[in-house]
């Protein structure tokens, strides 16, 4: 007979082990914007207050309830076998509260909804004095939680997330470790600027540091029109996604000026950026590695290869709690193998050709003016073609045309798409049913529909109209159950 023991760790122990799981000051602050994302924020702003010490994370997402805040301040407050939406950055429930441990010994969060702002605190203090799980909450009314929910006064909803007694970041008052503060906060401006570069560039949301913009910086130097997009790679296992698109920078003289070279270096180099960018859900995990394939060599600088997965295929890639490592599957060795090979080949060539390195005569750029369409091929099977939504000429018209217009711009290209002779043909179709899609694809299909809602709302479309068109659209039949769903948060988001 087995006879079960309860075995409670020590709070404290457990607490203070924690603090050393291997983030740094980047990948810290990197992680607690990861939930601001998973809820839904599109304004997020970070101050670095040297004089008293805090650190301070604000946005105007979904806020929590006083039991989600509760629930959230939990250690391991998700399962991490649970199913995510393709847009929850989030996945074993620790982030927050490992991350902000490894920076300070006390962590508060504000959450508001509904006009109510509740509050919860791990005190590392407190609970080296008395190793108990206790969170603490405050009183509303005390000068601390009244200054922090001042951040809060412009949003519906919203969450502050205060780091206090930054032990970890401040060790001393010295002119020295001063330096070193503002340093890191540099370091973590660059580190963000890069990590979510295509969530600024998609206008989903806009990071503030110390009352300064961040500017995203794209590691695949898109304005650049001598850069050379390769062939992309695609590979379905299970259901589990990857998508490999292979990039060549162009040689330093197709760049106006050396500041412009340096910038495309990346703020730690061109040797460093060099190898895979590895994306979870559009936010970077990892990047410049070439998974043990071969050394960095300087005629390498010029390839980059931006590598997509998605957050089913987590356990498939080893993503560890902080969301900055990913170890490459076996089903991807061969794939991975051949976007590399291909892409150092062609760095060499351009690396040594001072840039002379056109397949056509006279038209260097033709390879990406003629990338107009991409061919997709799906968890079934099933090959669809796409717009190159990168295209240098689509990228230009972009950059005239105000947010409203862009909308409009994304409306148009997304019936193109699906409106194309080879989708309404019927070639492509295969009896699909919600279950027999993977979730994440489902999710993002669902996601993209109601974005074309939200615009064809806002141009006055009547629901029976919208209706009408979706299900002439191949693609979209499958999400005609939920329908009225979807146009309910399409409305919603308008509002």
């Amino acid at each position: 007979m087995i006879e079960p023991v309860e075995s409670i760790p020590s709070a404290n122990i457990l607490l203070s082990s924690l603090r050393s799981v291997g983030y740094t000051p980047e990948t810290a602050i990197a992680d607690i914007v990861d939930n601001s994302l998973s809820a839904n924020a599109s304004a997020i702003a970070i101050e670095f207050d040297w004089q008293e010490q805090v650190i301070i994370i604000s946005d105007n997402g979904d806020g929590m309830s006083e039991q989600e805040l509760l629930k959230s301040m939990n250690i391991g407050s998700s399962d991490p076998l649970d199913s995510r939406s393709i847009h929850d950055l989030g996945r074993f429930g620790m982030g927050m509260k490992t991350a902000s441990f490894s920076l300070g010994k006390k962590l508060t969060v504000l959450a508001k909804t509904g006009g109510i702002i509740n509050n919860a605190s791990w005190d590392l203090d407190y609970v080296r004095k008395e190793d108990k799980w206790q969170i603490l909450v405050e009183d509303s009314s005390s000068t601390f939680i009244r200054q922090l929910s001042d951040r809060l006064s412009e949003y519906d909803n919203g969450t502050v997330v205060c780091i206090s007694n930054i032990d970890k970041v401040i060790s001393s008052d010295s002119a020295n470790e001063k330096k070193k503060f503002y340093k890191m906060i540099e370091n973590v401006k660059n580190h963000l600027s890069l990590v979510f570069h295509r969530f600024m560039e998609s206008e989903k949301i806009s990071i503030i540091v110390n009352g300064t913009p961040l500017t995203p910086w794209n590691p695949f130097i898109p304005d650049n029109n001598a850069r050379q997009e390769l062939e992309p790679e695609e590979v379905n296992e299970n259901g589990h996604k990857v998508v490999i698109r292979p990039y060549i920078l162009p040689h330093k003289t197709k760049f106006a000026n050396d500041d412009e070279v340096k910038a495309a270096g990346g703020y730690k180099g061109w040797l460093h950026h060099q190898g895979f960018y590895v994306y979870r859900n559009e936010r970077l995990i990892i990047y410049g590695t070439w998974f043990g394939l071969f050394k960095k060599e300087m005629s390498f600088n010029l390839a980059r290869i931006q590598l997509d997965i998605y957050s089913d295929s987590d356990f498939d890639w080893q993503i560890d709690i902080k969301k900055s490592k990913a170890v490459p599957p076996a089903y991807t060795d061969d794939i991975i193998r051949l976007a590399a090979e291909k892409a150092t080949k062609q760095s060499v060539k351009v690396y040594n050709s001072r840039g002379t390195y056109s397949d056509r005569k006279g038209n260097a750029n033709a390879p990406q003016l003629s990338y107009v369409w991409e061919q997709r091929k799906d968890s079934r099977g099933s090959y669809s073609f796409v717009l190159n939504k990168k295209h240098t000429l689509l990228n230009k018209l972009k950059t005239t045309l105000a947010p409203e217009q862009k909308e409009l711009l994304n409306a148009y290209l997304n019936l193109v798409e699906k409106c194309s002779p080879m989708e309404l043909s019927g070639v492509n179709d295969m009896s699909v049913s919600k279950g027999s899609l993977p979730e994440n694809e489902y999710n993002e299909l669902a996601y993209q529909a109601k974005r074309l809602i939200s615009t064809l709302i806002n141009n006055g479309s009547s629901k029976e109209e919208i209706r009408s068109l979706l299900q002439q659209l191949p693609d979209y039949i499958v999400l005609m159950d939920d329908f009225d769903n979807i146009y309910t948060e399409a409305c919603n988001e308008t509002r």
